[in-house]
C-alpha cells in the first residue's frame, strides 16, 4: 500500500488551493476551542503585539504551506512519490510550522510550561490541525475521482454494448450481393482515444460524444455526454500533444485553454469585442475564442471539413 505511488489529484492544483484554504479556516476555529493547548497559547485580538504576532504567524504558516505543496507539484514526476513519502513530506509540513510556534512562544512570549512540553504541545497541536482537513478533502477529492472513472467506465460499457448491437444488426441483413454490403466497421461511429502523458490508453470514447476539452495545469478535462448529461473526465497529459492526437477530425483549438468539437456548435456570439462559441447544449458555458484562434477556428468552419 505505502510503496504504491499516489492518486494523480493529490498533486492537482485544485486540491492544494482546496486543502491550503480548509486548513487556514479549520486552524482558526480549533485553536479557540482547544483548551489543553491554551498553557501555551498566546494568540489574542485585544493585545496589538500579541495580534501582530498572530497574523505574522499565520502568514508564515501558509507559506511554508504553500512553498511546500507547490515545490511537491512541481517535483512530482522526478519524484515518483508513493503514500509513504507523502505520509512524510505532510509530517515534515507538520514539524517546521510546531518549530516557528515554538521558536516565537520561547522568545517573544516566555510562558511558565517548559519548552519541550510547548514543543511536544505544539507538534501535537498542528498535527491535528493539518491531519483533520487533509484527511476530509483527501476523501472528497478520492470519491470525485472515483466517480469520473465510474462514469468514464459506464460510458464504455454503453459504448461496447452499442457496438455489438450494430454488429449484430449488420450480420442479420444477409445482403444477397457481397459487392453491395456495407462493412460494419463503416456503420460504427467514429472513435477517439485518448492516452495519458505515459502514452497509457485512458478513454476511448464517440467522437459524437465529445463536446469540448478544457486545460488545467498539467490536466484535461474531457467534457461528454453520457445518459444524456455533460460529465467530465481527467486526462493527465498536455494540451499542445492532445491537440496533435485530434489533428484532422473536427477537434479544433479556439483558446489557449480550450478545444472544441466544430460539429457541437451552434453560434458564436461577440459581447464588448470578446468573441465566444456557444455549443449545443445549454448546461454548457459559453467558450471565449482568442484572437489568435479566431480565424483558424473560421477558416475550418467555412472549410466543412470535419
Amino acid at each position: 500500500m505505502y510503496s504504491k505511488s499516489i492518486p494523480e489529484f493529490l498533486v492537482s492544483r485544485r486540491y492544494i488551493s482546496a486543502v491550503i484554504t480548509f486548513i487556514v479556516l479549520f486552524s482558526v476555529l480549533f485553536l479557540l476551542l482547544y483548551e489543553p493547548f491554551s498553557l501555551a497559547v498566546w494568540f489574542s485580538t485585544s493585545d496589538m503585539l500579541r495580534f501582530s504576532f498572530t497574523i505574522l504567524f499565520y502568514v508564515a504558516a501558509t507559506v511554508i504551506l504553500i512553498v511546500s505543496r507547490l515545490t511537491m507539484y512541481t517535483l512530482q514526476d522526478r519524484l515518483n512519490l508513493t503514500m509513504f513519502s507523502y505520509l512524510w513530506w505532510i509530517m515534515a509540513e507538520n514539524l517546521l510550522i510546531s518549530l516557528l510556534y515554538t521558536i516565537i512562544t520561547v522568545y517573544i512570549f516566555p510562558a511558565e510550561t517548559s519548552t519541550p512540553e510547548i514543543a511536544v504541545r505544539a507538534l501535537m497541536c498542528v498535527t491535528l490541525i493539518l491531519v483533520i482537513p487533509n484527511a476530509l478533502v483527501m476523501f472528497y477529492a478520492s470519491y470525485r475521482a472515483r466517480c469520473e472513472e465510474l462514469e468514464a467506465t459506464r460510458y464504455e460499457l454503453n459504448r461496447v454494448r452499442d457496438e455489438n448491437r450494430i454488429l449484430r444488426e449488420e450480420n442479420d441483413k444477409r445482403i444477397a450481393e457481397a459487392s453491395q454490403v456495407r462493412p460494419a466497421s463503416e456503420m460504427l461511429p467514429k472513435m477517439v482515444h485518448l492516452y495519458d502523458y505515459n502514452g497509457t490508453l485512458r478513454l476511448t470514447i464517440t467522437l459524437d460524444a465529445i463536446f469540448f476539452f478544457e486545460s488545467e495545469d498539467n490536466y484535461v478535462k474531457v467534457h461528454y455526454k453520457n445518459n444524456d448529461k455533460i460529465v467530465t473526465y481527467m486526462l493527465r497529459c498536455k494540451t499542445g500533444d492532445l491537440e496533435k492526437n485530434l489533428a484532422n477530425i473536427g477537434m479544433i483549438r479556439c483558446h489557449r485553454s480550450y478545444i472544441i468539437n466544430i460539429r457541437k456548435i451552434s453560434s458564436i456570439t461577440e459581447e464588448h469585442r470578446l468573441r465566444y462559441v456557444i455549443l449545443n447544449d445549454d448546461s454548457i458555458k459559453r467558450i471565449p475564442i482568442s484572437k489568435n484562434y479566431y480565424d483558424r477556428l473560421m477558416e475550418a468552419i467555412n472549410s466543412g471539413n470535419y
